[in-house]
């Protein structure tokens, strides 16, 4: 029973670790978990938080025929505003409400109510009823010529002017302004438009965002029947989530598989005995599934980048498998009965493993220093995942070990490339080769540089997706999102909220130069006190002083007076009433809120979309500053200065903590000075050649997978640790002979860990995958070239000196 109690052990906690998972732990789409918790990363957080995941969703509807784009374009939208989860739906948006052209001003911005202000000079006055009096004589003129006595100067339609955006990459064709006011999302000459749909529920909520595509694609479903020759895509914040946690799910499962696949390859290569993987695998997995499942009680909700730990766990967590089944063969081999060679297996290698385990989780907990939240997970898990995977295979492989070699032992292979090794290591040469292999990458950066970060650092947004994928073609035909800044105001009181964005909205739209794209709610729904504010601006100008100037611009254009007085009675009487698009029960008003209005705590935010011109970008910063102290500006745009700032404080501590930590772990294990320097110098070789080779080879580190240089740290001192604790009583040779095979295997499988996370679509895990299988297999190299090297100097010098005696 006292054999058993560890198996016991494994099964009551594997039971325990089932529970937790399938009841706690989720894979979580939140992008948010990628931003840094601090500055622009945190406000950027919020917006995601507040505004529901994503913008407005977007059906885009292309195909050969612009009548059939229309039809279906329409259809769309009218199967959408009947579908659920989804709370309405526009193939157009219809700005303004009133009739009234004396309330003009008040949904006019700054350069528009210039623009009216102009219109009502005499000699503007006949310039524009020459334009009136060409679109009478037009085709068709009698549907608007009612519209045209009200307002013969049509003023309405300036405040509309170039209101042509409303989502991210939704901008409408001017040809579609039929009327004020009135706009369809139309490019490519007609064979491509948009649907707005505003989702309902939280994008950042896996089943919301999987219930809400999945209904959306329900209800297009007739739509794509109904016109083949048509294509509808769906994309939108919904879409995307939906998408990322699938492809999230199926990067886990893939990766971890093909972890355990190759490690599995590796370690049978090793052993030549498949066998051995009965011993090594069930317990893998255990500590595997113990970390998620204590992962899970920290969590519950794993971020993209955490989803990665599996595989480096699986990879690097075979490492304590290798040594201990190394170890129970060795004692069979010395005649030990399977019993007692499986307790010498355990006594033996508990210390060294264990040590070994807690360097490689040191290093990955320093990324619990990181403000990124993903990588204080991926921290937090690896740690715990290279600790219990090492106390699951202590705990049961030598149990498993002992009943699967029962027979006659395999015996003792001494690989022929160790003597070979160790021959070069000792020749007068190793020496200056090894001082040229240190000297080549340093002279390499000192001539190039330090390798160089991407253009673009956040490596958020999968490239793969199909939702990503039409949202870009969404925005190459309607122009839209790139650069774009997020500026948010925020107050307790709503109206206050959006009275400041309708102020700053009017500031920056007084320089046109300075703006790429401009996109507020003030343009479809300015608050009441704005509306008030400029229509007593219009009171300014004296309307009924106007009516003389109009009477006469009238008669001297051929027009007949008497017809408009219409247009008399609106001036001589301007109107003060107020109307607030926003509180309205129209599709439009809940596109508009969806948008740009949303709540987060006990505080309203109200959203401005602002794109520079390029160069401009300090000059805009000031404006938005000097227009409300109090704005917030962010954006995906914006974050890569805020991640760039978060690397410069996040990476020298991490690297610092995880560089004391394992010279802890190495003066613990070794202690002795002499092999702890010798240990330091492979690391140091390691990183050197690491960065080096970024560099020479042009790899551009972003946010996520430049953290993986101090982890190597970590993950890649065992192989040294090994050989030296082994050469301290047998000699550098046997160290070699011994555990030089293991320390191959245990590289290499740690390597396949790296490379399992190249099979994902996930841009910023397989990049991770790269960086840490290259720093593996130099580590690897490292070890076997820099340790052998400086032990057999250092035993030289040793044998020399006690030879000259005191």
């Amino acid at each position: 029973m006292r054999a058993r109690l560890p198996l016991v052990i494994a099964v009551v906690a594997t039971v325990l670790a089932a529970w937790i998972i399938a009841a706690r732990v989720r894979i979580d789409p939140d992008v948010g978990a990628l931003l840094p918790n601090r500055g622009e990363g945190l406000a950027l957080r919020q917006y995601v938080r507040a505004f529901g995941g994503g913008d407005l969703g977007l059906v885009l509807v292309r195909g050969e025929s612009p009548e059939h784009v229309r039809q279906a374009a329409e259809q769309a939208a009218q199967a959408l505003r009947t579908c659920p989860h989804v709370r309405t739906a526009l193939s157009q948006i219809r700005a303004g409400s009133s009739s009234d052209p004396s309330l003009a001003w008040a949904w006019a911005d700054a350069a528009a109510r210039q623009s009216l202000d102009a219109a009502l000079e005499p000699q503007a006055m006949r310039t524009r009823l020459a334009d009136t009096r060409a679109l009478l004589l037009g085709p068709g003129a009698g549907a608007f010529a009612s519209e045209l006595a009200l307002d013969p100067l049509r003023l309405r339609e300036i405040p509309f002017a170039g209101r042509k955006r409303l989502a991210a990459g939704a901008s409408t064709d001017d040809a579609a302004w039929a009327s004020p006011g009135a706009g369809l999302f139309v490019a490519d000459q007609g064979h491509a438009r948009l649907v707005l749909f505003a989702p309902e529920g939280q994008a950042l909520r896996g089943a919301d965002a999987h219930a809400i595509t999945a209904s959306v694609e329900h209800c297009l479903a007739p739509v794509r029947s109904a016109h083949a020759d048509v294509t509808l895509d769906v994309t939108g914040g919904h879409a995307i989530a939906a998408a990322t946690e699938d492809m999230m799910r199926r990067d886990l499962q893939l990766s971890g598989v093909v972890s355990m696949l190759l490690a599995s390859v590796v370690f049978a290569l090793t052993f030549r005995r498949l066998r051995a993987l009965l011993a090594v695998m069930p317990p893998l997995a255990l500590g595997t599934l113990w970390s998620a499942a204590v992962g899970g009680l920290a969590f519950a909700r794993l971020s993209a980048i955490s989803t990665a730990f599996v595989a480096v766990v699986v990879g690097v967590g075979v490492d304590t498998g290798v040594h201990v089944y190394a170890a129970l063969l060795d004692a069979r081999r010395r005649g030990l009965a399977p019993a007692a060679a499986a307790h010498e297996a355990m006594r033996t290698t508990a210390q060294p493993t264990l040590v070994a385990a807690l360097t490689a989780a040191a290093a990955f907990g320093s990324l619990g220093l990181s403000s990124i939240r993903a990588l204080q997970q991926l921290g937090v898990l690896c740690a715990l995942g290279e600790f219990l995977t090492a106390v699951a295979i202590l705990l049961v492989t030598p149990t498993i070990g002992a009943w699967l070699e029962r027979g006659e032992p395999p015996a003792a292979q001494k690989p022929w490339w160790t003597g070979a090794l160790h021959r070069a290591a000792s020749s007068w040469l190793a020496p200056i080769v090894l001082g040229l292999a240190f000297a080549l990458p340093v002279a390499g950066l000192a001539a190039q540089g330090w390798p160089r970060l991407n253009d673009a650092i956040i490596a958020i947004r999968p490239s793969s997706l199909a939702p990503l994928r039409t949202l870009d073609q969404s925005v190459a035909l309607f122009g839209g999102a790139d650069r774009q800044w997020v500026v948010l105001v925020s107050d307790p009181d709503l109206d206050r909220a959006r009275e400041r964005a309708d102020r700053l909205f009017d500031q920056l739209g007084t320089t046109a130069a300075s703006m790429a794209q401009l996109d507020g709610l003030e343009r479809f729904a300015p608050s009441a006190a704005t509306q008030q504010a400029r229509l007593r601006e219009r009171d300014a100008l004296d309307l009924p002083a106007r009516v003389p100037d109009l009477r006469a611009a009238l008669q001297q254009e051929g027009f007949a007076p008497d017809r408009f007085q219409a247009a008399f009675s609106w001036m001589t009487a301007p109107s003060h009433a107020t109307h607030d698009v926003l509180a309205a029960k129209t599709d439009e008003a809940e596109l508009l809120r969806a948008r740009f209005v949303a709540r987060d705590g006990d505080r309203w935010l109200v959203a401005t979309y602002v794109r520079p011109q390029r160069g401009h970008e300090a000059q805009v910063e000031a404006l938005i500053e000097a227009a409300d102290p109090g704005a917030v500006i962010t954006g995906y745009a914006r974050l890569d200065g805020a991640l760039r700032s978060a690397l410069t404080h996040d990476l020298p501590r991490i690297g610092l903590v995880a560089a004391l930590l394992v010279l802890l772990a190495m003066g613990a294990a070794l202690r002795k000075r002499g092999e702890v320097l010798i240990a330091a110098a492979s690391l140091v070789f390691e990183i050197l050649w690491v960065l080096a080779a970024l560099r020479w080879f042009g790899v551009r580190l972003h946010a996520y997978d430049v953290v993986v240089l101090p982890v190597l740290l970590g993950v890649t001192v065992d192989e040294s640790m090994f050989l030296l604790h082994r050469a301290r009583t047998h000699g550098m040779r046997e160290s070699l002979e011994h555990e030089g095979p293991s320390v191959v295997a245990t590289g290499t499988t740690t390597a396949a860990g790296f490379a399992a996370l190249l099979v994902c679509r996930y841009d910023a895990i397989a990049d991770m995958g790269k960086v840490g299988l290259a720093g593996v297999l130099i580590g690897l190299a490292a070890s076997l070239l820099v340790v052998p090297v400086l032990a057999t100097r250092r035993d030289e010098s040793e044998g020399a000196s006690s030879a000259r005696g005191p």
